[in-house]
């Protein structure tokens, strides 16, 4: 499978299993991959500003102005640390690189404004595969701890699968589809006011990324066999909460684990990145 953001030398997904994926970013020297991960991450910021679609029609002189753009359109501010972003840049990360999507339509679309967040789903896109078309409704934050990432996420899902909150999502998603979005009239039906829950809940996909600060980190500084023993059950621990606490749904829901040392150390070198795009 080709990895638009090429990010398996950095992450790799330990766990593979029916309703959870764990993703290990590991050691090098005894350190944890921290800068390669930023890297990584950051990466992300021009296609999940601008929108998937618009790749291809940029033209080499326009390139420092749109990555510019680009980052200024993330936010304009000094209060990051309460922000969702760089939680829905690892959502569109891992979609894109372990899950074979495509974005359908950037949330940036909906923005009015450089510092007031854009609600809705964190990630929306697609995966055809022959006849197979799944829409991918994504939700995602960094956490304090896992348990605590895991409670809110079951909040989430409860909104996440009512027929009110997606049809209203619906009516504002399917009115800004880019034109170049592949199979484009089977997801406008998809979306369409009338079409059946049964249909819509059997051709989406609700995936919920929880990165968060895990003790794995105090214990190991390394890719020992102990290191992966403790990863698998701590991922395990996390995914029966899970999947003890959502509710009863023909959606098909995946939890995405990613543990780290320090998010607050993540969300501030991610900053750091972010506001010297914007002063290129």
């Amino acid at each position: 499978m080709a990895r638009p953001f090429k990010s398996d030398l950095v992450i790799n997904e330990q766990i593979s299993d029916v309703g959870i994926r764990a993703y290990h970013v590991g050691f090098d020297k005894n350190e944890f991959r921290f800068a390669p991960l930023v890297d990584i991450i950051r990466n992300v910021i021009p296609e999940f500003s601008l929108g998937y679609h618009c790749g291809e029609n940029i033209p080499l002189t326009e390139i420092v102005e749109r990555l510019k753009e680009a980052a200024e359109t993330v936010y304009l501010t000094e209060k990051y640390q309460t922000r969702g972003e760089f939680g829905e840049l690892i959502l569109h990360l891992l979609l894109r690189d372990f899950h074979n999507t495509v974005p359908l339509i950037s949330k940036m679309y909906f923005k009015d404004s450089h510092n007031v967040p854009a609600h809705g789903f964190d990630g929306v896109q697609i995966t055809i595969n022959g006849d197979e078309k799944k829409l991918w409704l994504g939700e995602s934050k960094l956490y304090k701890t896992g348990k605590g990432g895991i409670r809110d996420l079951l909040d989430d899902i409860t909104k996440h699968v009512n027929e009110d909150y997606i049809r209203k999502e619906f009516n504002l998603i399917s009115r800004k589809l880019p034109s170049a979005v592949p199979e484009i009239e089977y997801w406008r039906e998809l979306m369409d006011k009338h079409q059946r829950l049964d249909t819509i809940f059997s051709n989406i996909v609700i995936p919920m990324v929880c990165s968060y600060n895990s003790d794995l980190f105090k214990n190991h500084n390394d890719n020992t066999n102990e290191y992966f023993e403790d990863f698998v059950a701590e991922c395990n621990d996390l995914c029966d909460r899970f999947n003890k606490g959502k509710p009863t749904s023909d959606v098909e829901i995946i939890l995405l684990l990613l543990p780290v040392p320090d998010k607050d150390a993540l969300n501030g070198e991610l900053d750091k990145r972010l506001k010297s795009m914007q002063r290129i």
